[in-house]
């Protein structure tokens, strides 16, 4: 007897469609792919604006330290490797399936090289988001205690942090994906020409009678090429940001990382030449303290500066955050901190930066030992050795054809959201509202590679019934030029910690 009668019983269960609400997607998306929703200009300029932050200030001040053309070259020696370490940090984090820097780092090191990650992560991220606050330290008081004198507790520097900080940039901080910074990216990234020009209009005017020498070489080499490790690194949120991209292909990353690579250097080369041309070995590491405070003009690149700064803070925090999150245990490869865990940490780790940027008021300093230390690590060192290890698992992947004859490749770690009546997601259940849970296929800690899911993720009973698609592994083979260049990129960043380190160190004794 036929089931296809009208009336008549069907023979299966019918689809469970579930539609995603913005916070499922906002979580979704920071946490696994196959739930971005932004275009490659959009993640382009939010990998700017991560990248052109106070590092941008003190480029001058390397350039001064260098020498002139030596310091062009490097500064281009410097942004090419970076952008490579970026590209080779997402195919190593494809090839094994984990999108989160300090799980991939564990899948090769182990746990300790999870946690030393993570405290790389909190040193670069944290530390730059202090140089910001620094920045607009120095920025917005001097404005208000020019133009708004009656008011003196304006001009108070603690007091214009921790109010700024708390009602401008706290709320910015409080989403999980970084995605929710894009539109406000677009707006910081549009600040810099006008800081530019400013400075292009002004400095001339500040510059001495006598033309300032271009030296080939300068006398600090590798203490400039850490402040520019630091000034052109923004690792710590390559994953975030590729998990926000709509087309998660490996083209689609290379794309987006070389266009916000070249971005970054023309802006930030700009500034440097144009600052240093003016100021010559006299420059600062803030910029803008060599200008008069009563400079109308220059003192609209400090209130555009201090906009800019302002919208780029939270990309400090987000990734410093999610390194404290996962060493606290509130993350892992099947559970996402609750909505408590995650406030709560947001708030501490804000009040502390903020607290250290009232505090400290040095940028050069900063800039050297960070760039020095981090930033050679996140950006040369550990992507290099990343796309290196991983090799292996490609091949023991395609050798096996595991990709062809299973649902899942050998070495991939699976979490699946069935979208449930019942959650692992968080423990607390009320925290969050949407019937997630997670199926894990793998004892690895390491982070789940997820693939593509619709808005709506339709279920059978709770299961998941979309069927994965490898097609893109075969973007991931290793390439000798590549190779190459994991190989090269290791080596630099060793010889740039160790003779940068020692310059500073050797600077401040």
């Amino acid at each position: 007897m036929s089931n296809t009668n009208y009336g008549s019983i069907p023979s299966s269960p019918p689809l469970k469609t579930h539609h995603l609400t913005k916070a499922e997607r906002d979580l979704l998306q920071s946490d696994r792919p196959g739930y971005g929703s932004r275009t490659r200009i959009e993640v382009a300029f939010n990998l700017v604006n991560a990248t052109v932050g106070a590092g941008i200030i003190g480029l001058p001040f390397a350039i001064a330290h260098a020498g002139f053309f030596t310091g062009i070259f490097a500064s281009i020696i410097v942004a090419v490797l970076a952008q490579m370490g970026m590209y080779m940090l997402i195919i190593a984090g494809q090839r094994v399936g984990s999108y989160k820097y300090a799980l991939l780092v564990e899948h090769l090191l182990g746990r300790p090289g999870y946690h030393f990650l993570n405290f790389m992560v909190c040193v670069q991220a944290g530390g730059g988001a202090v140089s910001y606050f620094i920045l607009l330290g120095d920025s917005l008081p001097m404005l208000f205690q020019r133009y708004l004198p009656q008011y003196p507790i304006l001009g108070d520097r603690t007091f214009i942090l921790v109010f700024v900080g708390i009602f401008c940039v706290l709320p910015l901080n409080m989403s999980r994906s970084i995605g929710s910074l894009a539109r406000w990216s677009i707006i910081s990234v549009a600040c810099l020409p006008i800081i530019l020009l400013t400075i292009l209009i002004r400095a001339p005017a500040y510059a001495p009678k006598e033309k300032v020498p271009l030296e080939w070489v300068g006398s600090d080499v590798f203490g400039a090429l850490g402040i520019m490790a630091f000034a052109f690194t923004c690792h710590q949120v390559a994953f975030p940001n590729f998990l926000t991209l709509e087309n998660q292909s490996t083209h689609s990353w290379k794309l987006t990382s070389v266009l916000s690579t070249g971005i970054s250097w023309l802006i930030s080369m700009t500034f440097a030449i144009i600052g240093y041309l003016c100021f010559g070995s006299n420059v600062q590491s803030n910029l803008f303290m060599n200008f008069a405070s009563d400079d109308p003009l220059i003192n609209i690149g400090r209130f555009a500066l201090s906009i800019s700064m302002i919208l780029t803070i939270p990309m400090g925090i987000f990734p410093t955050r999610e390194a404290i999150q996962k060493s606290l245990g509130f993350e892992t490869a099947s559970r996402q901190p609750t909505n408590t865990q995650h406030y709560a940490v947001t708030i501490v780790l804000f009040s502390i930066i903020l607290g250290t940027a009232v505090a400290v008021r040095s940028l050069g300093t900063v800039y050297s030992l960070v760039g020095g230390f981090s930033a050679t690590t996140l950006a040369y060192i550990l992507p290099a050795a990343s796309y290196l290890v991983t090799r292996s698992v490609y091949y023991k992947n395609m050798s096996s054809q595991s990709i062809l004859n299973s649902s899942q490749p050998k070495n991939f770690i699976g979490v699946f959201p069935t979208l449930t009546g019942s959650t692992t997601l968080t423990p607390d259940e009320n925290d969050l509202k949407a019937p997630f849970s997670w199926d894990t296929a793998s004892c690895s800690s390491s982070s789940a590679r997820h693939l593509a899911f619709d808005d709506d993720v339709a279920t059978v009973d709770g299961d998941d019934i979309n069927e994965p698609d490898f097609g893109m592994y075969a973007s991931l083979k290793p390439t000798w030029f590549l190779d190459f260049a994991a190989g090269l990129l290791i080596i630099w960043g060793f010889v740039v910690m160790f003779f940068s380190l020692s310059s500073t160190l050797k600077g401040s004794n």
